[in-house]
């Protein structure tokens, strides 16, 4: 206590000698109480500091610990892992980039899966029916264009009262053909045989011009994502890419189909197997020609 008194009476003397504000208050010496409370703070202050130093140094040392768990780690068929580098990169500035990446990739894997759901919801089977007119330049060559014109627009007045007839879903029209989307096979496939069997009288009757109309017919079918809000023309599909090569092999006047589609058909009279293939499928063939006198022609 003396040493202290030694001290500390000296110090307060001489700050009372510099400090030029009163400290006394009724004759008490204010200075000690001063500075106590000034050492108060400045000890606590530090002391604060010092605690917060020791618990950031613990946590150091206790991530370093995990950190060399994890990097000695090993997986049952005995590779090592270590998760160091990640650890630290996810701390900071591309901590921070890093997992607002993985967060717009959640939400684009989350978007795909919803929008894969609703694809998949408007997944259905259905039937395809492509037809072409066999040389329609080489019927327009040297023709009135008005006679041409009235011609092909007959042709699709027949096309369409034929394709309502068997509730047909959609169409996509080019100048000389049509693909068209029904709900089954049979429909398809009776709607090409009926404008097959049309044909002649057509044109006989409707075509002022020196070449009969003749056509190719290709009838496919499978499983394709479709609604009715969709355009025909917008559906990409091997489905009705096969429809189409069906039809372009096919002969002037027949209706082509694979194996496949040949088996679904319930009426299969004057349906002929035919020496060719389509896409690796062996196809069938029916024409208005050799209908009528073949019932024991039938193939498979």
């Amino acid at each position: 206590m003396r040493i202290v008194r030694g001290i500390g009476e000296p110090v307060v003397e001489g700050l009372i000698s510099v400090v030029r504000f009163k400290t006394q208050i009724r004759g008490i010496e204010l200075m000690p109480l001063i500075i106590a409370a000034i050492l108060y703070f400045v000890m606590d202050f530090l002391s604060r500091q010092v605690w917060q130093l020791i618990a950031v140094v613990d946590t150091e040392q206790q991530l370093r610990q995990v950190r060399i768990r994890k990097a000695q780690s090993k997986s049952i068929e005995g590779l090592t892992f270590s998760s160091t580098s990640t650890d630290k990169a996810r701390r900071g500035f591309f901590g921070r980039f890093l997992r607002r990446k993985e967060e717009e990739r959640d939400k684009l894997l989350r978007e795909f899966m919803e929008a894969k759901k609703r694809l998949e919801k408007t997944k259905q089977r259905l039937a395809f029916l492509s037809v072409d007119v066999v040389g329609s330049s080489r019927i327009k060559l040297g023709q009135d264009p008005l006679l041409s014109e009235r011609l092909f627009r007959e042709y699709r007045y027949l096309l369409e009262g034929i394709f309502k007839k068997f509730r047909y879903r959609a169409a996509s029209w080019t100048p000389d053909g049509v693909m068209v989307c029904f709900n089954q096979v049979e429909l398809a496939s009776e709607a090409a045989k009926d404008l097959l069997r049309r044909l002649p009288t057509f044109n006989r009757e409707k075509n002022p011009l020196g070449f009969p109309v003749q056509v190719r017919c290709g009838v496919n079918a499978g499983e394709v994502n479709y609604d009715q809000t969709t355009p025909l023309e917008l559906l990409s599909d091997q489905v009705l890419d096969i429809s189409g090569h069906l039809q372009k092999a096919a002969r002037p006047d027949t209706l082509v189909v694979t194996e496949q589609i040949y088996r679904q058909l319930r009426e299969k009279k004057g349906v002929t197997g035919a020496e060719n293939q389509v896409d690796g499928y062996r196809v069938f063939e029916w024409g208005q020609a050799g209908a009528g006198s073949a019932s024991g022609s039938n193939s498979g």
